[in-house]
């Protein structure tokens, strides 16, 4: 299991794309649940740009109000630029009702894809390295926002590596090192920037560990955190970098050492097959773990005007030793059909906005984690 991971801000460029696509994934979703939703978002300084098709309810979604507040929730406004509401927003949306006949055809796949669920055997079912990167990182970003003194100087954009070691036999972890880099007022010295956030940085370790990742906290050196290690950052966001949606796959799923298959998850509506059976996928690797395995991966392949996979594989490792599990063994076709992912996981009422800035797999209460 790969013991590395990365985490993103909501502040950070490509995570405000994939919150405004998902934002509009979502209204759409309220308007109409069977709305087919296609769409990228790229941001660069105060421009933001949206493109694809949305056809959903008769009445255009307020687009300017979703992109406008994923600035603001994120921490724009202010010191922090771009100003939310000075957002230069353009978009090219094919935007429609969504036509009969196409209603007709949402419980099948409109594309080819290939998906991938993985679960472990431990307290969060996940590789420690991920869970441990998204988990400090919503709690870094949390902090920073509400407190006064920390939030006066350092800013919405930040990226967390972090490598650890896992003792195989008791899932212990072990830091190797932690590398921080997040946006700071300008002419900030290192000497400040390591005051102010490595008893941050302790608190919240501590309650990792608290929450069952045995070591997180007790082995963490401030001599194995690299922070801001290129020089000031004292430019960030969409005013350092341009962001696009759909580019933090890896993130978004389970880190760099599992295989995640098809495409992005972000943007689109969850009768894509893309993003309904990464779910379904994840919550039978889940199933399987809970049954007795120490992994799971489960691999789901669709083509185009299927209403179900031609493809659903499912390897095990016990003790170490990898096991194809036998067709026969898993659930039956109806299972797996669009129509039925949708209704079982209930991914039309879901908040996708909310779900891509908790992590996908990492909130337990998500219909798919439960």
């Amino acid at each position: 299991m790969n013991p590395h991971a990365e985490y993103v801000s909501p502040g950070h460029p490509d995570r405000l794309a994939d919150a405004i696509a998902e934002g509009i994934v979502t209204a759409a979703l309220r308007d109409r649940p069977d709305s087919l939703v296609g769409v990228e978002v790229a941001v660069h300084r105060d421009a933001v740009f949206i493109d694809g098709r949305i056809a959903s309810g008769a009445r255009p979604l307020d687009i300017e109000q979703i992109v406008r507040s994923v600035y603001r929730n994120a921490g724009y406004g202010g010191f922090w630029i771009p100003d939310p509401d000075r957002l230069r927003i353009s978009a090219d949306l094919c935007e429609e009702e969504l036509p009969a006949e196409e209603a007709d055809i949402r419980p099948f796949s409109d594309d080819q894809n290939i998906v991938t669920g993985y679960a472990c055997r431990n307290a969060h079912h996940l590789p420690a390295a991920h869970w441990t990167a998204w988990e400090l990182g919503k709690a870094l970003h949390g902090a920073l926002r509400s407190d006064a003194v920390l939030w006066g100087t350092f800013g919405p954009d930040f990226k967390l590596l972090v490598s650890l070691e896992t003792d195989p036999a008791s899932g212990r972890v072990a830091w190797k090192q932690l590398v921080f880099s997040v946006l700071h007022i300008p002419k900030l010295q290192s000497e400040s920037q390591h005051r102010l956030l490595v008893p941050l940085l302790q608190r919240l370790l501590k309650r990792l560990e608290e929450r069952g990742l045995d070591g997180v906290f007790r082995t963490f050196d401030p001599r194995k955190l690299l922070l801001n290690g290129a020089g000031e950052f004292a430019v960030g966001g969409p005013e350092g970098d341009n962001g696009l949606s759909g580019k933090k796959l890896v993130i978004d799923h389970y880190g760099p050492g599992i295989p995640i298959g098809g495409g992005a998850l972000s943007g689109k509506d969850p009768h894509k097959v893309d993003k309904c059976g990464a779910f379904r996928a994840r919550q039978l690797a889940l199933e399987l773990v809970r049954a007795g395995a120490d992994e799971a991966q489960v691999t789901l392949g669709w083509a185009p005007g299927g209403d179900a996979p031609f493809l659903v594989e499912a390897v095990t490792s016990r003790g170490g030793v990898r096991i194809q599990v036998p067709r026969a063994e898993l659930p039956d076709p109806d299972w797996f059909a669009i129509r039925r992912i949708v209704g079982d996981l209930e991914l039309t009422a879901q908040d996708w906005q909310a779900a891509v800035l908790d992590g996908y797999f990492v909130n337990p209460d998500r219909p798919w984690e439960r």
